[in-house]
């Protein structure tokens, strides 16, 4: 029996399509929460406990974009510590991104090695680790 806990990202994304994407990628191995908007994501973050936010860049709303809310969840004592990543179609602005406090970002369209990548390492290092896992569960 496996017993691991799945880590939990917050999904803050506005844009449906893109939002099922990332739940068909990564609902079975991970606990998804996911929020339309940066007032949602703050709430949600302030009421539960995350291992990884995902933050899409361009919310639609000009007051509150995913910079503006990875700024507030890192000045949160509770928030300032996690895992943030910047979700953009944009890929010439990484830079500038990992300049503004994120810790990573992926690049539209999402796939899931490249988020497995961006989470652990190396795609064959994750291969391994589960090889091993599996092999001293079996014991």
């Amino acid at each position: 029996m496996n017993n691991t806990k799945k880590e939990s990202i917050l999904v803050i994304e506005d844009n449906q399509l893109d939002m099922l994407v990332v739940k068909v990628l990564l609902e079975r191995h991970f606990n998804l929460y996911i929020v339309t908007n940066g007032e949602d994501a703050l709430k949600a973050a302030k009421e539960f406990d995350f291992d990884i936010v995902l933050a899409d860049i361009n919310l639609g709303d000009q007051s509150m974009d995913g910079v503006k809310v990875m700024r507030q969840l890192r000045e949160n004592e509770k928030t300032k510590d996690l895992k943030i990543f910047a979700v953009t179609a944009y890929a010439d602005n990484i830079k500038y991104y990992l300049d503004a406090g994120f810790d990573n970002v992926l690049t539209k369209p999402v796939i899931k090695e490249e988020i497995f990548e961006i989470l652990y390492g190396p795609i064959d290092e994750l291969n391994k680790m589960e090889a091993v896992s599996l092999k001293k569960r079996s014991n």
